[in-house]
């Protein structure tokens, strides 16, 4: 009897121990500074004393911490810059000022970023490619040929950003 609850045990902690490896896998995803597990303990479990698991140790996303540096690998480079194909919305350096509150004229009456409304905000029809049902238009972002749309949880960050009130 005692070696069958020793065996039974060792198998629950050889489970508990695999289920535990494999959530660290996926929390940690190569290093892009999206939400990589850390070891201590806090109130989203990855160590980084925030509330929201972004891993920049504050309490709320930030554009500049975790927002801008999305923009500056996907959007800004040839495109979202002074001199880009698309330069009418600038995303390169600190792009708040010309994401929050700012109207864009691709769809009248609506603006890029609708601080704590993510539903509302232009910015996020593009990457989701449903601008023509906000009342917009052209292509989805990023654009091209070759562009590959954003993964759904860099969506999920920037629109959780903008749901905590787009913070700078």
């Amino acid at each position: 009897m005692n070696s069958l609850l020793n065996r039974s045990g060792i198998r629950t902690a050889a489970l508990g121990f695999t289920l535990a490896l494999g959530s660290s896998a996926l929390a940690c995803d190569g290093g892009d500074d999206m939400g990589d597990a850390d070891t201590t303990d806090d109130t989203t479990g990855d160590g980084d004393g925030d509330t929201t698991g972004d891993g920049d140790g504050d309490a709320a996303l930030s554009h500049a911490a975790d927002i801008q540096p999305i923009w500056d690998a996907n959007c800004a480079q040839g495109c979202h810059m002074p001199g880009g194909v698309y330069a009418a919305l600038d995303l390169s350096g600190d792009a708040t000022d010309n994401l929050i509150g700012a109207t864009t004229s691709q769809a009248a009456g609506k603006t890029f970023v609708a601080a704590g409304d993510s539903a509302n905000s232009y910015i996020v029809a593009k990457l989701r490619g449903t601008q023509m049902e906000f009342g917009g238009m052209g292509g989805s972002m990023p654009a091209g040929a070759n562009a590959t749309p954003l993964p759904e949880e860099t969506i999920a960050l920037i629109e959780q950003w903008i749901d905590e009130g787009a913070l700078p």
